[in-house]
């Protein structure tokens, strides 16, 4: 079926009405968008709560690394331990040790 200019035309603005007027002239309360009144003191142990890191996460923060390498070779080398080097590339900005 193929469309004319007038018809696409119609659909075209029945189209761009509803997403100007969309969910809100139903009365819709679930497209209700959040406020700043929605943090108050009250709400604001529920809010940390969940934006808190948790004891399950951030895991690599209980590890001890070492920064310096030349540090990490001597320290390795007294434990008879081997030596692992992070290194994620990059450009330049994300590197663990710095940009060489």
């Amino acid at each position: 079926m193929k469309l004319t200019r007038r018809q696409a035309s119609k659909v075209l603005v029945a189209s761009a009405g509803y997403g100007l007027v969309g969910p809100r002239a139903f009365g819709d309360d679930a497209a209700r968008r959040p406020t700043k009144e929605d943090l108050n003191p009250q709400t604001w142990s529920d809010m940390h709560a969940l934006i808190r890191p948790h004891a399950h996460e951030w895991r690599h923060l209980k590890v001890h690394w070492l920064t310096d390498v030349v540090a990490a070779r001597k320290k390795a080398a007294a434990e008879d331990k081997p030596l692992v080097i992070c290194y994620t590339g990059g450009a330049g900005y994300n590197e663990p040790l710095g940009v060489c």
